[in-house]
């Protein structure tokens, strides 16, 4: 058991942590009393998708209102590729990843995507931390208020997914999102499958 962001102490898997990974977090993550991975519904899981390529963006730079605009839908999953998977087991990839500022999420809720899945950490930028070198991006507030709108909003959060350059060409992809099923967690280790 650890204490979230939501102040509450949820189930983690030993050894795995709760977001080690391609992960999904549930609304418990940052909304005391949000449903946990468990309770999300399955039919939410499974739905249709648009590549964003955000390749330009670089490490450490936010993805905005104005980056996404008219590139995502309703009801769809916003899958933002920025090809910053490629530098997993650096400290870039730790601390640099390409962001949404709070526009963006502002953006995201506001169109109705059923999910947002990204490459990075997190889909907020990192808050800095006791002990590490390197500067924030983002402050805490940052962090939580583009958290909590999306999950609010009803989006379904996949962070550190991997291998999005495959669906480049890819027409209308599928995803299937299937996080471990682990009772009253707030987040939890994920595959997530495309179907061209």
């Amino acid at each position: 058991m650890r204490g979230g962001p939501s102040g509450r102490r949820t189930p983690v898997i030993k050894g795995g942590g709760r977001q080690p990974g391609t992960h999904v977090d549930a609304p418990l993550h940052f909304i005391p009393g949000g449903d946990s991975v468990d309770r999300v519904s399955p039919a939410r899981l499974v739905v249709p998708a648009d590549l964003v390529d955000l390749t330009s963006k670089g490490p450490g730079q936010p993805i905005t209102r104005d980056d996404l605009a008219g590139r995502a839908r309703p009801g769809r999953a916003a899958v933002l590729y920025t090809g910053f998977s490629a530098l997993r087991g650096s400290e870039e990839y730790l601390h640099a990843w390409p962001y949404l500022d709070r526009g963006a999420a502002d953006y995201l809720a506001d169109v109705g995507v059923a999910a947002v899945v990204t490459e990075g950490m997190s889909v907020a930028g990192w808050p800095g931390a006791k002990g590490f070198s390197w500067s924030p991006l983002v402050s805490e507030e940052d962090v939580a208020y583009v958290h909590v709108r999306l999950l609010r909003a009803g989006v379904i959060i996949v962070e550190g997914a991997c291998n999005l350059g495959e669906l480049v060409g890819c027409e209308e992809p599928l995803l299937v999102i299937a996080p471990l099923k682990v009772r009253g967690a707030e987040a939890a280790m994920a595959r997530v499958l495309a179907l061209c």
